[in-house]
């Protein structure tokens, strides 16, 4: 009997506190849980590919003196690239430091552009190109990245060629080589060996070269090589 009173007792207890704590609660109030905070539609990229284009005929204007054409390709390039991706939970691979490099350089093309300062343009053009092509690698876009590479190191060894700086003439081709090792045995089928050729002997001509100006000679010529190497790899993308 007296089991029997303590356990209606406990059972009583227990009773009450549930109520208590029941009536205590707020309503509607669910579990505690980690919550996960909504996150917006993902925007669109920018158009990478015509956004280097831009870039491209913005160049060719600059070095032709026509700066209206220059300024109507800027902006053409502001509206390829005017949905840069954020670095965060949508893009963990993206720099923040490249985004940030891209925002200065693109005020720089802007501020050049005002100026119609042609070495301006053409730095700051080739700094815009190298990141746009670092984007694309980040964001899994770049087919082969070493080809932006290439890119940009052969226009800013004719850049540093035009400024007279040996220094960075030397750090810009050593770069060079080691990039082109990267990519030489991609190019090495039957029909990329003229190509390697033609490489290996420009890279054999600036490693020669002892005064400014034969590096002014010789470096506007890897800009045309490069462009040929990108249409022979686009190519045998495509067959693939």
């Amino acid at each position: 009997m007296y089991l029997a009173v303590a356990g209606g007792s406990l059972l009583l207890v227990s009773g009450i506190l549930r109520m208590r704590a029941w009536m205590s609660a707020p309503r509607g109030e669910k579990p505690s849980s980690a919550t996960v905070p909504d996150v917006s539609p993902e925007a669109p990229l920018p158009d990478f590919r015509r956004a280097l284009e831009r870039l491209e005929a913005l160049l060719d204007a600059a070095n032709e003196g026509d700066w209206i054409r220059a300024r109507s390709c800027f902006q053409e390039f502001e509206h390829f690239m005017r949905a840069l991706p954020s670095p965060g939970l949508k893009h963990p691979d993206v720099s923040v430091a490249l985004i940030d490099f891209f925002n200065l350089y693109r005020v720089q093309l802007e501020r050049a552009l005002a100026k119609e300062d042609v070495t301006g343009t053409v730095f700051a053009c080739n700094q815009l190109g190298d990141i746009l092509w670092d984007l694309r690698g980040q964001l899994g876009q770049a087919p082969l990245p070493e080809l932006g590479r290439l890119w940009y190191l052969g226009r800013d060894l004719q850049y540093w060629s035009e400024m007279g700086d040996e220094k960075m003439i030397r750090l810009r081709l050593l770069g060079l080589v080691k990039v082109w090792n990267d990519v030489r045995p991609i190019v090495s089928t039957s029909t990329g060996r003229e190509l390697i050729a033609q490489f290996d002997e420009l890279l054999d001509q600036l490693h020669a070269a002892r005064a400014i100006e034969e590096y002014q000679e010789i470096a506007p010529e890897l800009e045309e090589i490069v462009r040929q190497l990108e249409v022979h790899l686009s190519s045998k993308s495509a067959k693939r």
